[in-house]
């Protein structure tokens, strides 16, 4: 086989190949799919803490110190989900994913350094916390399965790390959404019961992403 004939047949090649292909559009940018997610994230959570304090009374707090940890928990969530949908596209340097756990630690820093000191030992006996965790995991699975779905799109290469990523953003969230429906007077017990739920979701996260984010197999 000539050179001649050999051209001619990978160009025949090719054009079998990409005959009746369509086609894709590409994916918004990282920040753009971030910022939907987020939109419907405060909406859904807005209607939720609406919800359950219209059911059980509680009256928000206007300390300072509060507000402040819940501007940092939501700003840890918004970086999170950031670097999330930045984890799913190749050739990104993900950098925020670090500002992301440098805001997380932060908030944990704000919430035993509240000027009014913290009491410890009023952690174990704070039963109501359950109510609190299990609005940050179930309350948050709605997010999750949304965040999933949207990231399932991209290209998954580091799927324990984009599954950790997604999770803190939907727990750091939920958590405050936890804070403001029921507001807690200790820094103690927000760090100790919100803060052990947060970690442990991201760990499961992290620990279950390959099936999470699984690429689909040969055929």
């Amino acid at each position: 086989m000539n050179a001649e004939e050999s051209s001619m047949n990978t160009e025949e090649l090719i054009e079998r190949m990409t005959e009746g292909l369509e086609p894709v559009a590409p994916l918004p940018s990282p920040g753009k799919r971030a910022a939907a997610w987020l939109l419907g994230a405060a909406l859904y959570l807005g209607v939720l803490v609406l919800a359950m304090v219209s059911a059980s009374g509680a009256a928000g707090t206007a300390e300072t110190a509060f507000w402040g940890s819940q501007a940092v928990a939501i700003a840890a969530g918004v970086l999170a989900s950031i670097a999330a949908f930045v984890s799913v596209v190749p050739g990104l340097a993900n950098r925020v994913r670090w500002w992301a756990v440098a805001a997380f630690l932060v908030w944990l820093a704000t919430l035993v350094a509240s000027p009014a000191g913290v009491d410890w030992s009023t952690v174990a006996a704070a039963d109501h916390e359950w109510v609190c965790a299990g609005f940050i995991v179930i309350g948050g699975a709605p997010l999750a399965a949304a965040l999933a779905w949207m990231l399932r799109s991209g290209a998954p290469l580091s799927p324990a790390t984009t599954a950790a990523l997604a999770a803190l953003a939907v727990a750091t969230l939920a958590n405050v959404g936890a804070c403001v429906s029921l507001p807690h007077e200790n820094g103690a017990v927000t760090f100790a019961w919100h803060g052990s739920v947060v970690l442990a979701v991201v760990g499961i996260a992290a620990w279950s992403g390959r099936r999470l984010f699984s690429w689909p197999k040969a055929k």
